[in-house]
């Protein structure tokens, strides 16, 4: 692929919360200088509202609407590392933006896995107060997974990986030469 190539394609981490999408994405942008956007982080700061605010107040039909508009237009620039919301593919234009504009990466994980990396559920409007977070977040594996594997490009199972593990896995597929990250 070569770091010259990647310089015109935008580059899309996918998967359900807890996936690792935002702390490899950042530490992603810093190896390869380009810029990071957490479409979570960025409909934050564009509305003034935590999400799970905008869940409340508005639904998620309309955050799922808001999503899509911003991905859509960010989308149109290049160079840019995208930590997606876990939904982002339930939408089919936006699947088709990973599957067309970019290099997608799926960074699978067990709901198992993902019960014991999210700390607080609290912030994530579809498990907040799940009496079971595995179950819940299974449920939610069950409908999207199918999405999520349409989209990739590549998938990294990251289970039994660090975050340094993750990150080394794209640059090699990336055939960015890996150095101690």
């Amino acid at each position: 692929m070569q770091l010259e190539n990647i310089s015109k394609n935008n580059l899309f981490l996918i998967g359900m919360m807890g996936s690792w999408k935002s702390t490899i994405g950042y530490k992603l942008s810093k190896v390869l200088n380009m810029e990071f956007i957490d479409t979570d982080d960025v409909i934050e700061e564009m509305t003034g509202m935590k999400i799970t605010d905008i869940f409340t107040e508005f639904g998620e039909k309309r955050f799922r609407e808001m999503e899509s508009a911003f991905f859509n237009e960010k989308t149109k620039q290049s160079r840019q590392i995208f930590s997606t919301g876990g939904g982002i593919v339930l939408d089919e234009n936006n699947r088709e933006i990973l599957r067309q504009d970019g290099i997608c990466f799926f960074l699978k994980a067990k709901p198992q896995t993902l019960a014991k990396r999210i700390h607080d559920s609290s912030k994530r409007p579809l498990v907040a107060g799940s009496k079971n977070l595995e179950v819940r977040l299974e449920n939610i594996w069950n409908e999207r997974s199918p999405y999520y594997k349409v989209c990739a490009r590549h998938i990294i199972t990251t289970d039994s990986l660090t975050p340094v593990q993750v990150l080394s896995q794209i640059l090699n597929i990336l055939e960015i030469p890996v150095a101690d990250h």
